[in-house]
């Protein structure tokens, strides 16, 4: 991005300890290509110029006369120029600063293009002065930590808060940006538990000078990741004044990755089951021509199951690719739809539902991907031959819950462990289904969540979702 060019060259610059210069400004590249006649000598130009750049004013060649010489003045705050100013061959190259003593110089190589000359005329041209581009990039900065979406940083050598973003997310680690200002992380900022590592990261950059890069951090308490990036800030009159910052959250890719290594396991884990059963039974039936024809409604069943498997990875794949939108959804309507498929599907089966009107959640279209798989969870693992399930859906405590209750055996304690966050995916040695993760991944990726109780007679499993309102 171009600073805005509303520079120009102050005619004291070129006036500076040489009265007898006569200034003109030209206010764009065009204008001072148009003004190059016989009563110009030299001409002075920043590099960046409206409408181009000096290299261009120094290529524009006259045929009536020769070129006047072109001197080329750069804000020198950083100590560095262009690299066209020392590779085209401009009559001068002068570094300036809003000092006197660049006024000066300024003036001075003027003079030295055209020494011969008692009272030449000069064509300037705009260019970023030291101060212009000290507003410029006052203004960027304000600009970059109000209006980016990142959680970014100031500290001082301490590792004290001294600028925080403002940008209106919700992607702050903890707190709104002013109550970090003057605080470091052991200061309150970060809880007690999680504070002491960030803060020693932060020493150890300021103390060092060794960056930290994308560093993943987990704050437990909250539930949430961060990409973290530190680095030593200094200046070049006070040496080393403390560190800058980004925070990046990347809670939904590890929650991804989490929940892509669950899927890898039970899918795995499922299949290589299914196919020992098939290549089992079909073994026997090779070596036992005559044997009973239950061998092969083994296989047909196992071969069946390997197909509902296959339908679920595709809902999964549906599910996951892509950030589904979050909108207002009928959760009444969605669970009626689904309850009378369902009872079509499983005719032997009884759902009675109770269903409260004007039940609207702030959900995704794969809401009734959840729905169907707690109901048919619940009836196909159904210990009894007619299967009974309770589906309820109401406002609770100001929020959306669908509660399904069962008559299955108890879902395995530490597979809810798995869902729910509480232990690792390589403990799981064996799972009900895909059933309960597409819940589980809809519902948490909508900010809702998913509880898992006993009932009496089986398992009730509990899904709450923020409200919403039509329209909103």
């Amino acid at each position: 991005m171009q600073p805005k060019q509303d520079w120009t060259i102050h005619p004291d610059q070129l006036r500076h300890q040489r009265p007898a210069l006569s200034v003109e400004v030209a206010e764009t590249l065009s204008e001072a290509l148009a003004r190059r006649d016989e009563s110009i000598d030299c001409l002075v130009a920043g590099f960046e110029i409206s409408g181009g750049t000096a290299v261009e004013l120094l290529d524009q060649s006259t045929t009536d006369r020769p070129d006047p010489p072109v001197v080329l003045a750069v804000a020198a705050s950083d100590g560095t120029v262009p690299v066209e100013a020392v590779s085209e061959p401009f009559a001068d190259v002068v570094p300036v600063t809003d000092s006197d003593e660049s006024a000066a110089e300024l003036a001075g190589a003027v003079a030295a293009v055209i020494p011969e000359t008692n009272d030449p005329e000069i064509a300037g041209v705009p260019f970023p002065d030291a101060r212009s581009m000290n507003d410029w990039k006052a203004t960027l900065f304000d600009q970059f930590f109000t209006g980016i979406p990142q959680h970014m940083f100031v500290k001082d050598e301490c590792g004290r808060h001294v600028v925080v973003s403002e940008s209106a997310i919700s992607h702050r680690i903890h707190r709104r940006s002013d109550e970090y200002l003057g605080r470091r992380d052991i200061d309150g900022v970060v809880p007690d538990a999680e504070a002491r590592e960030p803060y020693e990261d932060d020493i150890s950059v300021i103390e060092t000078g060794e960056p930290i890069h994308n560093k993943e951090e987990y704050y437990a308490e909250s539930g949430r990741w961060f990409l973290t990036s530190k680095d030593r800030w200094e200046d070049e009159t006070r040496g080393t004044r403390g560190l800058l910052g980004v925070a990046q959250e990347i809670t939904d890719r590890k929650e991804r990755e989490r929940q892509l290594r669950i899927v890898t396991h039970l899918v795995r884990h499922n299949l290589r089951n299914q196919l020992n059963v098939i290549s089992g039974r079909a073994e026997y039936l090779i070596d036992n021509p005559g044997a009973a024809p239950e061998a092969g409604q083994c296989i047909l069943d196992a071969a069946l199951g390997l197909i509902e498997q296959l339908d679920k990875q595709q809902t999964i794949l549906k599910i996951m690719v892509g950030e589904p939108e979050v909108r207002p959804v009928d959760l009444g309507e969605v669970v009626r739809s689904e309850v009378e498929a369902l009872s079509r599907q499983y005719p032997a089966a009884s759902i009675e539902a109770d269903i409260e009107d004007g039940v609207v959640g702030s959900a995704t279209d794969n809401v009734n991907h959840a729905i169907t798989e707690l109901l048919e969870n619940a009836i196909s693992h159904s210990s009894r031959s007619t299967p009974h399930v309770d589906v309820s859906v109401r406002i609770v405590d100001g929020e959306a819950r669908i509660r399904v209750v069962d008559e299955c055996p108890a879902i395995p304690e530490f597979e809810v462990e798995v869902l729910t966050g509480q232990r690792t995916v390589d403990q799981l040695s064996h799972s009900t289904g895909l059933g309960l993760w597409i819940t589980q991944w809809v519902v948490t990726h909508a900010d809702g969540a998913v509880s898992f109780d006993r009932a009496t007679d089986g398992n009730a499993v509990t899904v709450t979702i923020p409200t919403a309102e039509w329209g909103g």
